[in-house]
């Protein structure tokens, strides 16, 4: 899987932040989360979360960064963490952790996600 899936929505970056905190579950937490008020209508929020894969029996992590800083309102979503062994196989923890990102903003999306 690339590394970095962007999504394009129609909202801004503190409302779509609120969007996902709001439908996480309780299958991830939220470990970390910051907000800037850029001026001009620009903003960046970070949000890191975490979760349990049993396919993979350890941890992985997904950090999204929504922002309107260089552009129209973008959503880059980084999973890491979610793949084991020596061939760096995470069978899919990390389409899932990305997929649920695409899922609850899916209503605001733009466009096909750029992979």
């Amino acid at each position: 899987m690339e590394k970095v899936i962007e999504l394009k929505t129609t909202l801004l970056p503190f409302d779509g932040a609120k969007k996902l905190v709001n439908a996480n579950n309780s299958e991830s937490d939220l470990l970390y989360k910051e907000y800037y008020d850029l001026g001009d209508g620009k903003q960046m929020c970070t949000l890191v979360f975490e979760r349990y894969f049993f396919r993979t029996g350890g941890r992985g992590s997904l950090t999204i960064i929504l922002e309107n800083v260089s552009g129209p309102n973008k959503v880059k979503c980084i999973p890491s963490g979610s793949a084991e062994g020596i061939l760096n196989i995470d069978w899919g923890a990390s389409k899932d952790f990305v997929r649920w990102v695409e899922n609850a903003l899916s209503a605001y999306t733009l466009e096909e996600p750029q992979r």
